[in-house]
């Protein structure tokens, strides 16, 4: 009983405080709305208590309302250096407004705390119901360790957000690390194009950390998107088991990633890629007809040479392909490269 009366003591003292008592003000003030009003209160405040860590808290707040966290940043860890146990992000983590809590995310990211474990409070911010406080948490990753990170974002591919989906799918390319590679194969069948398209980055990024064993079961796939970009990160380490499917997407004027696919095939040594580029300078796309001319030059496929001085003198061709055929007799002319 005597223990209970003394806790009851030491925390009326404490909310009596003075500098308490002005905190709460502070704060009221800045829920009206006044913030010019509660910055001069707090400028008032200080000069009373410069050493306050109730008057930081609601500094820290109010650099959140004017959008600066790498201010609130700086408050939080002088909050800390005064009082490690302290934890400056509680409040304005269970904000009503989701800007707010956006934005202290953001500050968290500047300048992770070490108590709680960012980790943690990301792994919550990411259950938060705002769609922008999710996606501000899902960018904070990136100040985690990849083991930490990875299942945030898997967490957050499945999220009803679409925007997040994408920014999830974008992450997992970040990481270098090909254990997210089946994460990112599902995601090419999600409902929204950006995040299909984040998932095939972010694939083709991750090939040259991996090796083709991770690929080579999606050429396997019933959904051609899966196996052409299957095939395009193959083609990245080298290894043409997926030619015939790029083949046939340099061929299909509505295939998918075409002018990377002609890039890739490429890098693939068969005889069988001559013949296609060949056929790809003729197409509808200009962008595809350039880079077709330019690989033709760079595999020194001198046969080309009267189709590309054609080309390259035909008025009626655009001029990006005028010059690229040019640029392709250019490099013809050079010795081959050395093995």
């Amino acid at each position: 009983m005597h223990c209970l009366i003394l806790l009851l003591a030491l925390t009326l003292t404490a909310c009596s405080r003075p500098d308490t008592r002005l905190a709460r003000q502070i704060h009221q003030l800045c829920q009206q709305g006044n913030l010019p009003q509660a910055q001069e209160a707090l400028a008032t405040a200080f000069r009373q208590f410069p050493e306050s860590l109730s008057l930081r808290q609601e500094r820290l707040y109010l650099n959140l309302l004017a959008g600066q966290p790498e201010l609130a940043a700086a408050e939080a860890s002088q909050i800390l250096q005064a009082n490690p146990s302290a934890q400056p992000y509680r409040q304005p983590l269970h904000d009503s407004s989701p800007a707010i809590r956006a934005l202290a995310i953001r500050a968290i990211a500047l300048h992770p705390p070490t108590r709680p474990p960012p980790a943690s409070l990301l792994t919550t911010a990411l259950q938060d119901s705002d769609p922008t406080v999710r996606r501000a948490a899902l960018e904070a990753t990136q100040t985690l360790s990849t083991s930490e990170a990875l299942p945030l974002l898997r967490q957050a591919s499945q999220d009803s957000d679409w925007l997040t989906r994408a920014a999830a799918a974008r992450l997992f390319g970040s990481r270098a690390d090909p254990s997210a590679i089946p994460t990112l194969f599902s995601m090419l069948s999600d409902r929204d194009s950006y995040v299909r398209r984040f998932a095939r980055r972010s694939l083709l990024e991750l090939a040259t950390r991996s090796t083709p064993n991770a690929y080579l079961p999606a050429l396997q796939s019933k959904d051609r998107t899966t196996q052409v970009v299957a095939a395009l990160a193959l083609a990245r380490l080298n290894d043409g088991h997926g030619l015939d499917i790029l083949l046939a997407e340099v061929a299909n004027p509505l295939g998918i990633e075409r002018v990377e696919v002609v890039k890739s095939a490429v890098r693939v040594k068969d005889p069988r890629v001559v013949p296609a580029l060949r056929l790809a300078i003729a197409d509808p796309d200009p962008e595809v007809r350039v880079v077709a001319l330019i690989a033709l030059g760079l595999l020194r496929d001198k046969d080309s040479a009267p189709l590309l001085q054609k080309i390259s003198a035909d008025p009626s061709s655009p001029k990006d392909v005028r010059l690229a055929a040019a640029k392709a007799l250019e490099l013809l002319s050079q010795p081959p490269n050395k093995p």
